[in-house]
């Protein structure tokens, strides 16, 4: 029989196997390791936990703000040891830290902190943000990586039950509402035995993961999933992957891993920013699960991917499909080990309806949806009439119910959502209770397939977005947007980042659409977003319910289809551009111009660079005193670009480089004083002047930065 918690796993393991490898953290993504035996692991987390125990009760939250590192994991250990309940978030960065506030106090306040815990140098850089807030200030602030080891002497067995709850997590919602899903030790314990079960572990695999740690894939598949069944775990931080994919399959390829999880987005990424000669150097051979999901999964996504690495060793049945959310504690269905994914090609038109029909891949109105995988042991699938609850008829499409013991407890302090939410039944047949979901989809051939959101959820690189938020964001952006006459909705065909937005506008107060573009442009790039579609209506145009809600899908239909005369249409360019490095670098051709034409010859770099980030065709069509997130760049963008800046230019530039320098004009002009260009004769040549790298700050990004780092609150597996 296995042990009750996690707690009797680890000190099991620390016993049983002391000097085991529990875990790496590639400091810098590639060659730098930090590596704990599960020995050192039980000890630093009693550490931890003797002194929370000195600080807290039973049962008290503390928020766990760490950047990505094994700092992290005694932390989250440690406060299971000491029998408080860890709130796992990503910390608030130097950037935006006025945007991540309001939510972190309010889930602070939603919580109960009793305790922050984090490393005293994450501490420091939080210094700023917390001294703006009173929720955060008055909270004990402990810095795990300060405390002595010998603590661990004092810690005293809170002798955990497989009821007692094993931590919050809170999920996607609108910032003013945060929630918190209480997951038991029993629903922890269980979900990794269904995951153990689909994807055949053992004490030869390895797991090789960036996602964030403070979500529940990265949580529970990423860190829980090898303590559960003992097999080491290697974490790289997910700006280190963001900035240059390939580090993660170059992980796997070093420390032969078995098993690493990533959202679809993960999947273009790699295929897109690899070479073939990158592809021929790995040996992927060893890898037998990549499991996509965290947000909707995509067929062609996939084909390219297993295209590209196929002469790695990639076939398909490495990949693996998988769907769930934090209220599951983490899956719900998930494909075996072994097999092809499963996919089913229905007409677009009939989904609409509610009804799946399938037809050829051929079909005018084909649409290709993924099986997510068949459900394991006692969890529970039922498609349900949202309206009537009642129980779905094979062939239509419902909300997806969720039963059995994976089922966490409910929401912190919400009882009536939780009651409404998490012990739901059926109308006509009284089973239950369910998880309401809040997805829509279907099951054929028991697989179960997920086809959009009830509530028009809009989920972009693994993060889910509330629509409203986004509208709200817009209005809010240009004076010429009527209030509560915005619509945002995902585009299912523009790509898997595609965000539209139908707006009414006062036609008296635009003068030039595009400037209602820009503008709505940069709101959307404060939620981490690009803007694939935007369309300007006239007044009392948007489509409502007769209660005055936002009618999206169906305006979304009308943007597309030009059944509404749109006073204005902007859509996102894409055009395929290489982006590769040419055969003559920039530091060559700065070399042989006149010292005065090397700023301008910066920007024209920056431009071209920036344009094929954005898939524009001609850079042109960029200008260089507009900052890049009018022009649709968003927290992926901005990464990637600093990335490819720092290769062009041999020089290791900050993350967060354009969010300090947001124009091209200024970024050149800050590239120019960074790389020390100077004068180095009769004028004819620029030379570089010894300059030393720049710092690394990739830790310091806030969760709102970096949308693509699947945020704080990922709840689809």
């Amino acid at each position: 029989m296995r042990s009750e918690t996690l707690i009797h796993v680890l000190r099991r393991r620390a016993h049983d196997t002391p000097d085991g490898v529990a875990a790496r953290f590639l400091l810098d993504g590639e060659s730098e390791i930090r590596t704990w035996s599960w020995s050192e692991l039980d000890r630093k987390s009693r550490a931890v936990a003797a002194t929370l125990q000195q600080q807290c009760e039973r049962g008290d939250r503390v928020l766990l703000l760490f950047p990505q590192g094994l700092d992290y994991l005694a932390a989250l250990y440690g406060s299971m040891m000491a029998g408080v309940l860890a709130v796992p978030l990503q910390p608030p960065g130097s950037h935006r830290a006025a945007h991540a506030l309001p939510k972190l106090e309010a889930i602070a306040a939603d919580g109960g902190i009793a305790a922050a815990l984090t490393v005293a140098s994450q501490r420091d850089a939080m210094q700023h943000v917390v001294e703006q807030s009173d929720k955060l200030c008055g909270l004990p602030w402990v810095a795990v990586d300060a405390i002595d080891e010998e603590a661990a002497n004092a810690w005293n067995d809170p002798h955990l039950k497989a009821t007692d709850l094993a931590y919050l997590q809170y999920t996607s919602g609108s910032t003013s509402t945060p929630k918190g899903v209480m997951v038991s030790h029993a629903n922890l314990t269980t979900n990794l035995t269904d995951f153990d079960l689909a994807y055949g572990h053992d004490s030869e695999s390895v797991m090789v993961s960036w996602l964030p740690t403070f979500h529940d894939l990265g949580l529970v598949y990423g860190v829980f999933l090898p303590l559960w069944v003992g097999f080491p775990t290697v974490l790289l931080d997910p700006l280190h992957f963001l900035r240059r994919p390939l580090r993660w399959l170059e992980a796997i390829h070093r420390f032969r891993g078995t098993h690493a999880p990533a959202p679809n987005f993960a999947f273009d990424l790699l295929t897109a920013k690899s070479t073939p000669a990158e592809r021929a150097a790995l040996d992927l051979t060893c890898w037998k699960v990549a499991l996509n999901g965290a947000e909707p999964i995509r067929h062609d996504t996939e084909v390219r991917f297993v295209e590209a690495f196929s002469a790695a060793g990639v076939s398909w049945s490495t990949i693996s499909h998988a769907y769930g959310m934090s209220e599951s504690t983490a899956v719900i269905a998930k494909e075996p080990v072994g097999t092809e994914p499963v996919f089913f090609v229905v007409d677009a038109s009939e989904l609409e309806q509610h009804r799946v029909v399938e037809v050829s891949e051929s079909h005018d109105n084909a649409r290709i949806l993924a099986g997510c995988g068949e459900t394991v042991r006692e969890t529970v699938v039922r498609i349900v009439e949202p309206e009537h609850l009642t129980v779905c008829r094979e062939g239509e499409v419902g909300e997806i119910w969720v039963g059995g013991p994976t089922r966490a407890e409910g929401y912190w302090n919400r009882p009536e959502e939780t009651e409404t939410g998490f012990f739901a039944q059926t109308s006509d047949s009284g089973e239950g209770p369910f998880l309401r979901t809040g997805d829509l989809g279907f099951v054929l051939r028991d697989q179960v397939v997920v086809t959009g959101r009830l509530k028009d959820m809009i989920i972009v690189r693994g993060e889910n977005h509330y629509p409203q938020d986004l509208e709200w964001s817009a209005q809010q952006a240009h004076p010429a947007i009527r209030p509560s006459c915005v619509a945002a909705f995902p585009l299912l065909n523009e790509g898997p980042e595609a965000v539209g937005l139908a707006m009414e506008v006062y036609p008296d107060r635009v003068t030039d659409p595009e400037e209602v573009f820009a503008a709505v442009r940069t709101a959307l790039g404060e939620h981490g977003l690009q803007a694939a579609l935007l369309g300007l209506m006239p007044p009392r145009t948007i489509y409502k319910t007769s209660s005055g809600k936002i009618m999206r899908r169906r305006t979304r239909a009308a943007l597309s289809d030009g059944s509404v005369d749109w006073l204005a249409i902007w859509r996102r360019p894409r055009a395929e551009v290489n982006d590769q490095p040419s055969d003559v670098s920039i530091l060559q051709t700065i070399a042989g111009v006149e010292p005065s034409d090397v700023l301008d010859l910066l920007i024209e770099h920056v431009l071209v660079r920036a344009a094929a980030q954005l898939g524009f065709d001609d850079a042109s069509m960029l200008d260089a005193d507009v900052p890049l997130r009018e022009l649709g760049f968003d927290s992926v963008a901005a990464v990637q670009l600093a990335e490819t800046l720092s290769q062009d230019l041999a020089y290791e530039l900050e993350a967060t480089v354009l969010f300090d320098h947001p124009t091209a004009e200024a970024l050149a002009s800050f590239l120019m004083r960074s790389l020390g260009l100077a004068v180095a004769g009769a004028g004819t040549t620029a030379t570089m002047a010894p300059a030393p790298r720049a710092p690394s700050t990739e830790g310091d990004l806030d969760g709102e930065d970096l949308a693509a780092l699947l945020a704080a609150e990922l709840d689809d597996l």
